[in-house]
């Protein structure tokens, strides 16, 4: 096992600020993926069953565990061995958003193309972060280093998914990607500080030249562990990912949903994040996920009544408050994460449980924007408040078994 980093003297605020920074410009880009695109889109008439196809453009993050083990196993001949890996894939994002900046005319399928190029090379990017907050956090920290991750994601998204749609038709194309850029530049500066901690790390990081995802997921324990974080992952993310649309549905202009939701939305995460940490620790995991779940079918009760009665009050308050419980509870998921994630192949065993839930995470919205052409949205939110219902009693279930389980076993 790596020992922790700030348990061996660096100054945590270095390793935060090092963290969150390069999560805040992650969260920007994820965030004009994910809640940018569909709005923009939807205005301009694209039918809600073929959002599938924007939501597709976020797969790469949710599919990352499949190169994982190459970044426990490479290592880049300059910095050290994770914050290498980030600087160059940060390298490549920025290359591929320039680009999209000077191309506003292009045909789609090139600028689509460019797109999965930002995405792979965020997602990649993300495997390396997570894996040195892995390595430089000490157990107690863990809780405080999966809020950080919400907050500046949040953050990040108040910037990519509320501010920059909203300047988009003020400011242009180009200016808008190029600030991106910029913003992705200016996050890798803090982390420079981490690289003799990284490089120290890395000598005592046993060696991972073996790294395979069979290496985890052979371990019962984890594949156990992974199936819990699936079924919460399908069951809550497209609670909050569809909302957007919704809105747009109920007339709520997009103007006003960039400006309000945008950015409300992104402050409730952050208060989310704010207090996620603390109540873990006074009510331990499975009792800070029921009391998340709790807020969350009162919000699911807002969403339905202001669908139901056409009303955009409840729909805004609704959503709003779900985007803010649905950060609570992947803080829950990502400090178990975290925890379970320790060892040799820190970025492999993160990558197959935070990026397996993702993946899971997508692939049930991508579903979800299917099922909402078919059935009412009244229906739609029923239904999403009876799954959230249904998985928080099941972690409450298996919690407890799967924290005693030994992250070693290999048995089935």
């Amino acid at each position: 096992m790596v020992s922790s980093t700030l348990d061996a003297g660096v100054r945590p605020w270095r390793v935060f600020a090092g963290i969150g920074a390069l999560y805040l410009g992650f969260g920007v880009v994820v965030a004009l993926l994910q809640g940018g695109l569909p709005p923009i889109l939807r205005a301009r008439g694209m039918p809600v069953e073929q959002m599938a196809w924007v939501f597709a453009l976020y797969l790469p993050v949710g599919l990352s565990f499949l190169w994982a083990p190459l970044v426990d196993r490479l290592r880049w001949p300059f910095l050290s061995p994770r914050i290498g890996w980030i600087v160059a894939a940060q390298a490549v994002a920025m290359a591929a958003l320039a680009a999209v900046a000077l191309l506003e005319h292009a045909a789609l399928p090139l600028l689509f193309a460019l797109g999965l190029v930002v995405a792979l090379a965020v997602a990649t990017m993300d495997l390396a972060l997570d894996a040195l907050a892995v390595e430089m956090t000490g157990e107690q920290a863990k809780p405080l280093a999966a809020a950080l991750k919400l907050a500046a994601l949040s953050l990040g998204a108040l910037v990519g998914g509320g501010v920059f749609v909203g300047l988009l038709a003020r400011i242009g194309w180009a200016p808008t990607f190029a600030l991106v850029a910029l913003l992705l530049a200016l996050a890798l500066v803090p982390v420079f500080g981490l690289t003799g901690a990284d490089r120290a790390a890395g000598t005592r990081r046993p060696a991972a030249g073996g790294a395979r995802l069979y290496e985890a997921l052979r371990r019962g324990a984890m594949r156990r562990r992974l199936g819990l974080l699936v079924l919460v992952a399908g069951a809550i993310f497209p609670l909050s990912a569809l909302n957007r649309v919704m809105l747009i549905d109920l007339g709520v202009p997009l103007e006003r949903i960039a400006w309000l939701v945008g950015t409300a939305q992104p402050v409730g995460m952050l208060l989310a994040s704010a207090v996620s940490g603390p109540l873990i620790r006074r009510l331990g995991n499975a009792g800070a996920f029921a009391a998340f779940a709790a807020l969350g079918l009162a919000c699911l009760a807002l969403l339905w009544w202001g669908v139901h009665a056409q009303a955009q009050g409840p729909a805004i308050a609704g959503a709003i408050g779900m985007a803010a419980v649905v950060g609570g509870l992947m803080v829950v998921c990502a400090a178990l994460t975290l925890l379970w994630s320790v060892g040799a192949q820190a970025a492999t065993s993160y990558a197959v449980l935070f990026c397996g839930a993702r993946l899971a995470g997508i692939v049930a919205t991508m579903g979800a924007s299917r099922l909402a052409a078919l059935i009412d949205w009244p229906t739609f939110y029923a239904a999403g408040a009876a799954a959230l219902a249904a998985v928080t009693a099941l972690l409450l279930a298996w919690l407890p078994s799967l924290q005693r389980e030994n992250p070693d076993d290999h048995k089935p």
